[in-house]
């Protein structure tokens, strides 16, 4: 029998507050660590908090070869319930493809409000990702660019293949799901991001539903800006502004 282990001190993360619910996701091939000093900093405001483990991940990189883009976004569903049944109100927020996801989430499911932070609505304009799914039979992961050396260790060191075909289509689901989202909206992008260009949230902006939406730019910030010493407080300060400010009754 194949057992079947999470990173150590990896694991999703749940502080019990009042009830105003902070969902919180992580990105593509990492773990609830991208967000938990996150959780930790809005848990302090007396805020529910839940920080989910998206399918597949925070165990090892091969798990991701049996990930369909479904399996992420479900699990962000199931978290969403969990904190619906104690919370009057939810403000989802993501990381990267956490991001993403909370877009989806809040086109379909009710929420106070949404966060994504350096989210991807495309991927790069790269001929070979049309083949990406058919090349993971033959090399399945993948290392990952210079610009992510230095990352956490908890995150997967390298990228698995067939989950890159996954992304793709999943980004696809969640741009044509923009117009759909109505709830007031922050978006958080670095100007410098290599990983997710800032088009991306140019375009998401420009494509969302909500009436209210702001986007903001930081100049040199870390693509994983929740985990960039120079600017992590000010993201912190941003998003429990933004939650108290479409939570108040």
């Amino acid at each position: 029998m194949t057992t079947l282990d999470l990173i150590a001190g990896a694991e999703p993360f749940y502080m019990r507050g009042n009830a105003v619910g902070c969902l919180l996701l992580h990105g593509f091939t990492a773990t609830p660590n991208e967000v938990r000093e996150l959780g930790g900093y809005l848990g302090r405001q007396g805020y529910t908090v839940l920080g989910p483990r998206l399918a597949h991940h925070a165990s090892k990189p091969g798990d991701m070869r049996r990930s369909r883009y479904h399996d992420w976004y479900l699990s962000a569903l199931d978290g969403w319930y969990l904190l619906n049944d104690h919370c009057d109100h939810i403000v989802v927020a993501g990381m990267s493809m956490g991001g993403s996801t909370a877009l989806l989430l809040a086109a379909r499911q009710p929420v106070a409000g949404v966060v994504a932070m350096s989210a991807p609505v495309q991927m790069p304009s790269d001929p070979r990702l049309r083949i990406v799914r058919y090349y993971g039979r033959v090399r399945p992961f993948l290392p990952k660019p210079w610009w992510n050396e230095g990352q956490r260790a908890s995150r997967y060191p390298v990228t698995p293949t067939v989950a890159l075909h996954e992304l793709r289509e999943y980004l696809q689901v969640v741009e044509a799901a923009l117009p759909e989202v109505r709830a007031p909206a922050l978006l958080m992008h670095s100007r410098t991001d290599y990983t997710v260009t800032p088009d991306n949230a140019e375009r998401i902006y420009a494509f969302l539903g909500s009436e209210q939406k702001e986007l903001v730019w930081f100049e040199d910030a870390a693509h994983v800006m929740t985990e960039d010493p120079q600017h992590e407080q000010a993201v912190f300060e941003r998003v429990a502004a933004f939650v108290a400010r479409w939570t108040r009754v």
